[in-house]
């Protein structure tokens, strides 16, 4: 099987944006030289790794997924090899100011800044946290550099650089009669007691989930942190709708809870970075979104989210 290296990361990056122009806009290429590199990579391995559909894009296959499973360990290897090769990092220092929607923080600014940190020790990091709106105005305001967020954005506006996409997907009280599946439906859950996050575009997101299947769920409690909500349905009060997991088992007052895929075809969230397009940003805040683009191709965020259920193929 031949192949390059750039046709590799032309591949991975038309997965992770989900779309051949803008996985082009941000490898500073052509849409035909990444449809070029998905065909060739296709035609070597004898399988598509998309689905093209003229009003969705493209969507990875079950064959393509594990195939980019691979790619990104690949990928990841090359990118630790450069940067081990390089003596850029130590060249670096001065301030970045991140601002990162409230629910990702806790799961991806650890993991994200520990490796800064590694790469990097003469930076300073200034981080806030807080709704959509508020980390956009921070942005647009100037009182924050870029921004780690779900997408879309107003792409006239902004630029955005996926890291991964969140699938919507259930957590459960452990001890649920539904906790003992693989995956489960909306329809199955929309009747039990849901557990809401009360945030603005989180509760949107959700309801529109439940909308889109003709649904009303039960909507009994709400809460103004993830962490709140874990602790509720942990302790049997009802479950969640989540689109990212801690990436490492969290302590509970008392109980524990399951989180299933939903089955089914649902509206995904990219989390990702966001970066006014009329700003240029200094060097140490472009290290730090190299950084963030390598640990994705690296995998480092595979554990904050669920896959969702697809039937096995045969």
């Amino acid at each position: 099987m031949y192949y390059t290296l750039k046709h590799l990361r032309y591949v991975e990056a038309a997965e992770r944006h989900q779309s051949i122009t803008a996985a082009a806009e941000a490898q500073a290429v052509s849409p035909s030289s990444i449809a070029a590199a998905i065909n060739h990579i296709e035609a070597q391995a004898g399988q598509p790794i998309f689905a093209r559909t003229p009003s969705r894009g493209i969507a990875v296959t079950h064959f393509g997924r594990k195939f980019l499973d691979e790619v990104r360990l690949l990928l990841g290897a090359q990118a630790r090899f450069d940067s081990q090769i390089s003596n850029l990092e130590q060249m670096l220092d001065g301030t970045a100011r991140i601002a990162c929607f409230t629910p990702l923080a806790p799961i991806l600014l650890p993991t994200i800044l520990t490796d800064v940190r590694d790469r990097y020790p003469g930076l300073k990091i200034d981080v806030r946290e807080g709704s959509l709106d508020e980390i956009v105005r921070a942005v647009d305001d100037g009182d924050a550099d870029f921004a780690i967020c779900y997408g879309p954005v107003q792409e006239l506006v902004y630029r955005f650089l996926p890291l991964f996409t969140g699938y919507p997907h259930a957590a459960l009280p452990a001890a649920h009669s539904l906790a003992s599946g693989r995956f489960v439906t909306l329809e199955q859950l929309a009747p039990e007691p849901l557990v809401v996050l009360d945030l603005d575009l989180s509760r949107r997101y959700l309801m529109d989930l439940f909308a889109a299947r003709g649904l009303t769920p039960n909507v009994v409690y709400s809460a103004r942190s993830t962490d709140m909500m874990r602790a509720l349905i942990a302790a049997g009060m009802g479950y969640g709708i989540f689109n990212v997991r801690p990436m490492s088992k969290q302590t509970y007052a008392t109980g524990d809870l399951v989180r299933l895929p939903l089955a089914g075809d649902h509206a995904a969230a990219k989390a990702g970075v966001m970066v006014r397009r009329d700003v240029a940003l200094p060097s140490v805040c472009q290290a730090i979104i190299e950084a963030c683009e390598m640990q994705a191709m690296r995998g480092a965020f595979d554990r904050a989210f669920i896959r969702p259920h697809v039937p096995q193929e045969y």
